[in-house]
C-alpha cells in the first residue's frame, strides 16, 4: 500500500480484517497528538515542519520565507499554470485539510463518473459508511455564536441577503477539543485559524483516530513512515518489485530497498500516483500501463475569494471548521459550490473568505515523462483552465457584496492558479475498472483521488474518495482479486 491517505487507509483497514497482510508505506512522518504544545507551524509562526522540502514557503496570502528544506506536512508543487498542494504524513490529507465531509450532489455525480456506478448505491451505503468512519456531524450551535465563529455567521448573513440559502457542512473537526480551546485548557489552534498545516491538539478526528488504529488493530497490517516510493517494476515471478528510500526525520537517505508483493495499491494521492505510474510506463518499467493514465486531470474548480465589507464586526479571530455552504446551480457560467473558509493572515482585517468549486467536465490537463530531467510534470495546464471558475467566483463574490451595504465593490481571488484538490489522472473506468483494478494488470490497483474524473461533482473530495474505495474493497475482499 503506497500511502495512508483516505483510499490508502480504507484499503489497509478492508485487507487486513480480510487476513490479508498489509504493508502501508508513507513517505512522510507519523505526527502524534500532543494536547499541550504545538506541533505544527502556521502562517503566524511559521516553521521547517510545514512544508516538504522546500526552501521557500509558498502558499495563499501567505508571504515567501526562507525555510529550512524539511519534511515537512504539506507538499506545494509548483507546475506549470497551477499550484498543486498535497499532504506529506501518516493520514495523508486529513491532517491538513478543512474537515468538510460532503457529497456531490446526483446530478453531478451521474454526469461525471461512469454509469455502472450508481448513485443510489452510493447515497444509500457507502458515503453513509464513510462518514460513519471519519466521524464527521455538523458544527454544534454553541460553537457557531462563539466568538471565533463570527465570521461565519457574518458570510451566512450576506449571502442570505444577496438571496442564496445556506446549508450546514459536516465536518471531521472534534468539538469537544473545539470547546475546550474556547475554555482556555487547550493551546489555541482551530479557534485561530492555525489548521492548515495541522493541529497538533487533536482537533481534527484524522485518519490516525480512525481507519488506521482500527486497520493496525487487526493484526495483518504494518505501517511504516518516512519510507519514500520511488520506482515500480513488475517482478520476473508475477507481483510487483517497489523501489523505496528510507529517511530519517531531516530528509536524509538512511538505505534503498526494494520490496516485493502480490498486490500492489497506488494510493500516493492524485500527484505522486500519477507521477509513479506515468513514470513506470515511460521508463519501460510498467510499459503496458495504459496510455489514459496521466490523462483526465483536473483542479476541482477550486477559487479562494476575500471580500471585505469594513463597517460589519468580523471578530478578533476566525475559526477554521467551516460552517456552510451554498450551491449554486446556475447564473455563473459552471455550477459552483461556496464554502465559508478561512485565511489566517486576514483574521486581523475585516474580511471573509469563501473556497470555490466549481462542476466542470472540460477542463483538464495530462501528466509527462521528462526524459531529460527523468521526472513526471503537469504538461498542459494552461490559464484558462482555471478561467471559468475564477469568473464564476468572482461574479458570485460581486453579486454578494451588491447587496450588502458597506461592502467594498472590489474582491480579490489567488493571485495564482492553486489547488489542494488535485483529482484524476487514472480516472476509474478508463485507466481502471468500477473497483480500482488497473486494466492489463493483475494485482494493480487506484484507491485514491486519481480515480476521480478530474472533478469530484460540487464537493470537497474526501468523502467520494473514501466511500469510492470502501466500494473498490469491498468487490476485491470478496472475489479475493
Amino acid at each position: 500500500m503506497i500511502g495512508s491517505g483516505f483510499g490508502g487507509s480504507v484499503a489497509a483497514l478492508r485487507l487486513g480484517q480480510a487476513g490479508v497482510d498489509t504493508l502501508v508505506l508513507e513517505r512522510g512522518r507519523e505526527w502524534p497528538v500532543a494536547p499541550d504544545r504545538h506541533l505544527f507551524g502556521s502562517a503566524h509562526a511559521i516553521t521547517d515542519t510545514m512544508f516538504w522540502r522546500r526552501s521557500i514557503t509558498r502558499w495563499p496570502a501567505m508571504l515567501p520565507v526562507p525555510v529550512r528544506p524539511n519534511l515537512g506536512v504539506m507538499e506545494v508543487s509548483q507546475e506549470a499554470g497551477l499550484d498543486i498542494a498535497c499532504a506529506a504524513a501518516v493520514g495523508g490529507g486529513s491532517v491538513v485539510y478543512t474537515g468538510v465531509t460532503l457529497a456531490p450532489p446526483r446530478r453531478y455525480f451521474e454526469s461525471l463518473y461512469p454509469a455502472a456506478l450508481r448513485y443510489d448505491a452510493f447515497h444509500q451505503r457507502w458515503f453513509p459508511k464513510a462518514r460513519a468512519m471519519l466521524g464527521a456531524t455538523r458544527m454544534p450551535g454553541d460553537i457557531y455564536r462563539s466568538a471565533p465563529f463570527t465570521h461565519s455567521r457574518l458570510w451566512d448573513r450576506q449571502l442570505h441577503r444577496a438571496g442564496f440559502r445556506t446549508f450546514a457542512l459536516e465536518s471531521t473537526f472534534d468539538w469537544a477539543t473545539i470547546r475546550a480551546e474556547l475554555a482556555g485548557t487547550a493551546p489555541l489552534s482551530a479557534t485561530v485559524g492555525n489548521s492548515d498545516f495541522g493541529c497538533g491538539n487533536g482537533a481534527k478526528k484524522s485518519l490516525t483516530r480512525s481507519y488506521l488504529p482500527a486497520a493496525l488493530a487487526t493484526g495483518h497490517v504494518q505501517l511504516r513512515p518516512l519510507h519514500e516510493v520511488i520506482s515500480l517494476r513488475r517482478g520476473r515471478r508475477g507481483g510487483y518489485l517497489v523501489g523505496v528510500r528510507r529517511l530519517d526525520s531531516g530528509g536524509t537517505v538512511l538505505e534503498t530497498l526494494e520490496l516485493s508483493c502480490d498486490m500492489l495499491f497506488m494510493a500516493a494521492g492524485t500527484l505522486n500516483t500519477n507521477r509513479l505510474l506515468v513514470a513506470a510506463r515511460e521508463r519501460g518499467d510498467l510499459p503496458d500501463l495504459p496510455d489514459a493514465i496521466g490523462t483526465g486531470f483536473g483542479d476541482n474548480g477550486d477559487q479562494l475569494n476575500l471580500r471585505s465589507q469594513p463597517l460589519a464586526f468580523h471578530g478578533g479571530s476566525q475559526g477554521s471548521p467551516s460552517a456552510s455552504a451554498a450551491f449554486l446551480h446556475r447564473g455563473f457560467g459552471l455550477p459552483l459550490l461556496v464554502e465559508n473558509w478561512v485565511l489566517p493572515t486576514y483574521t486581523a482585517v475585516p474580511a471573509v473568505v469563501t473556497l470555490g468549486m466549481t462542476v466542470d467536465h472540460d477542463h483538464r490537463g495530462s501528466f509527462r515523462y521528462n526524459r531529460a530531467t527523468g521526472r513526471v510534470h503537469l504538461a498542459d495546464w494552461t490559464p484558462d483552465k482555471s478561467a471559468a471558475a475564477a469568473h464564476a467566483v468572482h461574479a458570485y463574490s460581486a453579486r454578494v457584496a451588491a447587496n450588502n451595504l458597506g461592502t467594498l465593490p472590489l474582491t480579490v481571488n489567488n493571485p495564482y492558479p492553486f489547488t489542494a484538490h488535485p483529482v484524476g489522472g487514472c480516472v476509474i473506468g478508463q485507466c481502471t475498472d468500477l473497483h480500482g483494478r488497473v486494466r492489463g494488470h493483475r494485482g494493480l490497483y487506484v484507491v485514491d483521488g486519481s480515480l476521480l474524473p478530474g472533478n469530484v461533482g460540487g464537493a470537497n473530495p474526501s468523502l467520494t474518495i473514501t466511500a469510492l474505495a470502501e466500494h473498490a474493497l469491498a468487490a476485491i475482499v470478496t472475489t479475493g482479486s
